[in-house]
């Protein structure tokens, strides 16, 4: 497959193509429809109440990076205990797994990611 970077640099430059390059779209998934019509859900209900949308959108943002690095921090803190257990329950006492899922910062990965998602 061409990147677009190869189209720029052939010396035949098919318009057709590169607008089909720049126009290619992916279909949503129903939880990103979803999490997208909950977003402009909240942000209509918020500014039929009298907010000011740049203010409506700082708030939905700063939620999601709080979300993020509270997450992250209590991943960083719980995911070696957290860790344990899983290893536990699989039944792994050591090597190269045990050790991942141990780590702190795949405790923390974990934690951001979940976070940003509730």
């Amino acid at each position: 497959m061409k990147t677009f970077k190869d189209y720029l640099t052939e010396s035949t430059n098919d318009s057709i193509d590169i607008q089909n390059l720049l126009n290619e779209s992916h279909d949503l998934t129903e939880e990103q429809e979803t999490a997208i019509d909950n977003a402009v859900d909240r942000i209509m209900e918020e500014h039929n109440n009298g907010k000011d949308l740049e203010v409506i959108m700082e708030e939905i943002i700063n939620e999601g990076i709080l979300g993020s690095v509270l997450g992250g921090l209590t991943g960083f803190a719980l995911g070696k205990t957290v860790g344990k257990a899983i290893a536990k329950v699989l039944g792994i006492q050591k090597g190269a797994l045990y050790d991942l899922l141990t780590s702190r910062l795949i405790g923390a990965a974990l934690g951001a990611v979940l976070g940003k998602r509730i």
